[in-house]
């Protein structure tokens, strides 16, 4: 069993990236004109000592599109006005991060765009993962003894026998989780690189399957997971939580599903990212709520001082007067903003 990231998507926001990168942007543009002239052919462009394909299109944000094994590059006309939509955005392939491994992959990656483009990167943004586990001990696939929160469960067929299983849709949760013959798809996809890997962990290259979960944007954002560093560092406690709660196997020996445990083949997909440290994603609002829950202490030390000199001993009576001073004090201010658009302004900024 081996586990790792099979594809990787992110964005990075570029310190001055309009002023700094005007022959970059002008290169790029010479090379998509001479793309559009012959869409038949591809174009290349050499960036960095690395070649890459450029296309005679681009995409929403980013009007420039290079690729080649590696990796797939994104760079913006200029800076975008939203602060939201970063100039670079970067896709890391499958060959690099199983050549690589995850860490090592996006660490050169990342030292390829600072070779490319100018300015510090001042800000990044993942807006998805792949995250996967070959095995070669599934064996033969009873759709039965799945459990978990997804709404949808899709079948997929070769020679009358199930070969792959998909649970959810991205559209729904951001968040989807694909079952399938890994063997047969190389087959399909030329990915026969796989089988030397597969060979070396152990694994028999003709009954491997594919457990990935496809983690999105909306996913990351509700437990404020930003940058790479905090999903590397959040990366086991996700994968455990996924592989229990969203998808599981399990051995159905109990009338209730909730109370059977898990198969022992998934129990070892469970524990494929145990290298990793193990800390569990927590949404926002549980942690803006924990926050909220850490202030208690400092807020009664304050109104118990502010009671004792206004000389009022219930809780009531100091919360009253405490309205009354704030109205007053808030009104004396210069800018006299209401407290209520102070609030709202604290909200949005905590959940943004």
């Amino acid at each position: 069993m081996i586990s790792n990231i099979d594809s990787y998507f992110f964005s990075l926001d570029i310190e001055e990236y309009d002023n700094n990168n005007q022959d970059l942007i002008q290169n790029l543009e010479l090379a998509k004109n001479e793309a559009k002239e012959n869409k038949l052919e591809e174009h290349t462009i050499e960036l960095a000592s690395k070649k890459f394909i450029i296309l005679p299109n681009g995409a929403r944000f980013h009007a420039f599109i290079l690729h080649n094994d590696s990796m797939e590059l994104k760079f913006a006309q200029g800076r975008s006005k939203s602060e939201s939509n970063y100039p670079v955005a970067v896709r890391i392939k499958s060959l690099k991060l199983w050549e690589k491994g995850f860490e090592a992959a996006y660490d050169e990656t990342i030292e390829t765009i600072k070779q490319i483009v100018k300015g510090d990167i001042i800000a990044e943004k993942i807006s998805r993962a792949d995250m996967c586990c070959h095995t070669d001990t599934l064996g033969d696939i009873n759709i039965n003894d799945w459990r978990g929160t997804f709404r949808k469960l899709e079948l997929h067929y070769f020679n009358r026998s199930i070969n792959g299983l998909t649970f959810g849709t991205f559209e729904d949760k951001n968040t989807m989780c694909r079952v399938y013959d890994k063997s047969l798809e190389i087959k399909s996809s030329n990915k026969l690189w796989f089988r030397s890997i597969w060979i070396k962990a152990g694994l028999d290259p003709d009954k491997v399957w594919n457990v990935e979960y496809q983690i999105g944007r909306t996913y990351f954002k509700e437990r404020n997971i930003e940058t790479t560093y905090d999903f590397i560092i959040q990366m086991r406690g996700i994968w455990e939580n996924l592989t229990t709660q969203f998808v599981s196997y399990i051995d159905r020996i109990d009338t209730n599903i909730s109370r059977c445990p898990l198969k022992t083949c998934w129990n070892d997909i469970h524990n494929a990212f145990n290298k990793y440290y193990k800390q569990y994603p927590i949404k926002r609002v549980k942690q803006l709520n924990k926050r909220a829950e850490a202030l208690i202490p400092l807020f009664v030390g304050v109104m118990t001082s502010y009671g004792a000199c206004k000389n009022n001993i219930t809780v009531d009576q100091v919360l009253d007067d405490f309205k009354e001073d704030l109205k007053v004090y808030l009104k004396e201010k210069k800018d006299n903003i209401p407290i209520e658009q102070i609030i709202l302004d604290k909200i949005d900024f905590m959940y943004s």
